[in-house]
């Protein structure tokens, strides 16, 4: 019995001086994470005029929000004021991470080390170890953070005529007493028209932030947005609508009547794109053919399309010249596979060799003129090569049949099919515009239907606007947060269209970032 106590008592205290030791690896973990949690979101200060950062630790945390620091840098600059910035720290961060493969340079670097304790630096020989280096891993880290920036502009009087008060200027908003400052409304824009997030799940996404961002008000921000934008809209749209070679398609969604107005209802987006990747989406109540032809006035050039009937009337000689899909007549004999497999296999081993002459051409770097060149020497003998057998089966097959619609349809688009070989600006298909349609066509999975007609408005312009910054290699959140103030102040408006806001720009935008980084750094 005494030797079972005593070995109790031996295991007691290993647990104890056990659990001590966990209680210390513990409570060392907390300051490690209050000290980092301090570097990233801890209170600090930033003025423009002759001020330097304060030496401390929360130094850090203002490189995550140096946008803001650059717009009030800029705001106080171009007013002639003085800009002071304050920062509380959110009492509960959500942090998520993300893994990625490269680690660009222009984001912050938090580093963490981690050390053997003193008793634990001793070799198994009873001789001290030493410290060799460090064994170095890097990962991509993200906190997504929200957070209530209050405006506060001076106000002065004077005390001898107790008149004339004076408010220093603020800065530009794009709606005076909106919820939303323009980094919101930017990141709303590509979570919902990008991303086809709906508002509803973004309300509660919002909601398990503790943050209270109704549907309503969501939607009516985006309408305001829209509004405000539709200017931009209307250039772009001439933009492309003024180009020389045009692709355009179509594809379903679903409005959603108001209450005592029956059921829902399908309406139509359509895509107008060039190529230089300018998006000009445009949305209809219909498939009517008054919907295209009216977007379609006044263009005159080669334009990609399908089979759709309602463009006929805007090929005629002073109009739009017409550039069929090989892609579309592809899909209709790979339709005619399942009844005659060795015919389809036949034409689709030519329609093969049309896209291995374009394969060609795009890894040689080819330009226009050299790919258009190629087409005349390789393409052509292939259709009409293709022609004369497809005259052949157009007598062969049962016109009702899979492969009778298929030859059918080749035949009626034969001269739109051939027309791309006559222009090496021109592509053999018309996947561009699909592409470019893609996202509603699974987008809508996700939101179901729009809201309303004005719905379908609101998305064709800022989805127009969005694609296009992506095309032009510009960040999408950053073009809209600028602007959306920008647009007060600037007269000529194709300047902020997205491949001139690039060019013209980006670089002042970047530039009053590059400062508020130096600034908060010290350097």
């Amino acid at each position: 019995m005494a030797d079972t106590i005593e070995e109790l008592k031996a295991e007691n205290a290993a647990q104890a001086a056990e659990l001590a030791k966990l209680r210390d690896e513990i409570e060392q973990l907390r300051h490690n994470v209050e000290a980092y949690r301090r570097m990233a979101f801890g209170p600090s200060s930033e003025k423009r005029k002759g001020a330097t950062p304060e030496e401390t630790d929360s130094q850090q945390g203002w490189l995550f929000h140096q946008t803001i620091v650059a717009e009030a840098f800029e705001t106080a600059e171009r007013k002639d004021i003085d800009a002071t910035i304050s920062y509380e720290a959110p009492k509960k961060p959500k942090p998520r991470g993300g893994r990625r493969k490269t680690f660009p340079e222009h984001t912050p670097e938090m580093t963490t080390r981690y050390e053997l304790p003193e008793a634990q630096r001793v070799c198994a020989c009873g001789s001290p170890l030493h410290e060799m280096g460090f064994e170095t891993s890097r990962e991509l880290e993200r906190i997504e953070i929200t957070f209530v920036h209050k405006i506060e502009r001076a106000k002065y009087a004077c005390r001898s005529c107790e008149e004339g008060v004076r408010t220093a200027p603020g800065p530009a908003r794009p709606f005076e007493k909106g919820l939303l400052g323009r980094g919101f409304l930017g990141h709303l824009i590509v979570e919902r028209f990008g991303h086809h997030m709906p508002y509803h799940r973004l309300e509660k996404k919002f909601a398990g932030e503790g943050l209270e961002v109704s549907r309503s008000t969501q939607e009516r921000s985006m309408t305001r947005c829209a509004e405000r934008l539709a200017p931009l809209y209307d250039l772009l749209c001439e933009q492309v609508r003024s180009t020389d070679v045009l692709f355009t398609d179509d594809t379903p969604v679903t409005i959603a009547q108001p209450r005592g107005g029956g059921g829902s209802k399908q309406g139509r987006d359509w895509i107008y794109l060039d190529r230089e990747g300018r998006h000009a989406y445009d949305f209809t109540e219909s498939r009517s053919q008054d919907g295209p032809l009216k977007w379609l006035t006044g263009f005159k050039g080669y334009m990609h399309a399908d089979a759709y009937p309602g463009y006929d009337k805007a090929f005629v000689p002073d109009g739009a010249i017409e550039v069929a899909c090989w892609a579309h007549t592809r899909r209709k004999f790979i339709e005619a596979e399942s009844s005659e497999p060795d015919l389809a296999a036949e034409i689709l081993s030519r329609i093969r060799d049309l896209y291995a002459i374009e394969r060609t051409a795009k890894d040689a770097g080819m330009g226009d003129g050299e790919r258009g060149g190629l087409r005349q020497e390789k393409a052509m003998p292939i259709l009409e090569s293709l022609r004369a057998r497809l005259a052949v089966l157009e007598g062969q097959a049962l016109p009702r049949s899979p492969m009778g619609k298929a030859v059918g349809y080749a035949q009626r688009q034969w001269a739109a099919l051939c027309t791309y070989v006559t222009d090496g600006r021109l592509e053999i298909d018309n996947n561009a515009a699909e592409r470019a349609l893609r996202g509603f066509a699974v987008g809508r999975k996700n939101w179901m239907f729009f809201q309303r007609e004005g719905g379908g408005r609101t998305a064709a312009i800022l989805a127009s606007l969005l694609r296009t910054a992506q095309a032009a290699g510009v960040e999408p959140v950053t073009y809209f947060r600028d602007v959306l103030v920008r647009i007060d102040r600037e007269r000529d408006w194709e300047k902020l269209l997205p491949h001139a806001w690039k060019e013209r720009f980006e670089g002042e935008v970047e530039g009053w970032r590059q400062k508020a980084v130096e600034r908060i750094s010290g350097r």
